[in-house]
Formats: structure tokens, sequence, C-alpha cells
């Protein structure tokens, strides 16, 4: 068994990267990892640099989203991820410090917009797998 934890951006005690590996490194158990998550590290006030910090083996997965620059960072929650290369995020230089760190594991597309949920879902899914690929082969 594997811990896992994800640290929130609109959450006060652990927003950012440097908090979950407090977490991890304070829960006792070397094989403790995060999820990571690009609207995440953007609405907590975090560098995508900081994932520098992370080995691979700490990582158990990556949520994938962009971040909107119409609304003020901290006024943003789950409802204003948008899809991959549709925001302000570097999600370019994200993947390149996923790979710099090993990290060859899942990209989960994660958006929770009501917009989509009122569309063909296999059309979602496809446009979703594009503008991953777009971003993330780049």
């Amino acid at each position: 068994i594997k811990p896992i934890m994800e640290f929130l951006g609109f959450s006060e005690q652990v927003n950012s990267i440097e908090a979950a590996l407090r977490v991890m490194e304070g829960s006792g158990d070397g094989d403790a990892t995060t999820v990571l998550d690009p609207f995440h590290i953007y609405r907590g006030g975090g560098d995508v640099e900081s994932i520098a910090k992370l080995t691979s083996d700490q990582i158990a997965i990556s949520h994938f989203n962009d971040c909107i620059d119409t609304k003020p960072r901290e006024e943003q929650h789950d409802p204003d991820r948008v899809m991959p290369g549709d925001g302000i995020f570097d999600l370019g230089r994200y993947c390149q410090l996923l790979k710099e760190v090993g990290y060859d594991g899942w990209l989960s597309l994660e958006l929770f917009r009501e917009d989509l949920w009122e569309q063909d879902p296999e059309e979602v899914a496809r446009e979703g797998l594009e503008k991953m690929k777009a971003v993330a082969e780049a």
C-alpha cells in the first residue's frame, strides 16, 4: 500500500508542493506520494519549478488541466479549470520537469466544468486527448 495525498491550491494548510513534501516526510512512510495538478500549483501561488524538488517515485499521478487569467488566482476554484493549452499555465515546462525528474506515469485530464458535462462525453474525451497530446508532445 502506497499512501497518496493531493495538495489543494485553495487550502490554507497544504497548498503547495513544498507543503506536500512536509506531509509526506512527516508521515514516516518512505513510500508516501503526492498528486500533481497544474491548477493547484497555480491556485496555491506555487512555482512550476518546485516539481524539481520531487523524485519520480514521489509522484502518484499527474492531473492535467490549464488555468484561466480572467479571474484573480486567489478566487479560482475547481470549475475554473480549462482544457490543456487553453489557459496561461506553462504546461510545456510542467511536462519538461516531469520528464526531468523521471516521471513516466499517467497524465489524467481533470476538469470540473458543467458546460463540458452537458456535451457528448466521447467528443469531450477526444478533444481532451488531442489537447493533452499537443501540449505533452510539444
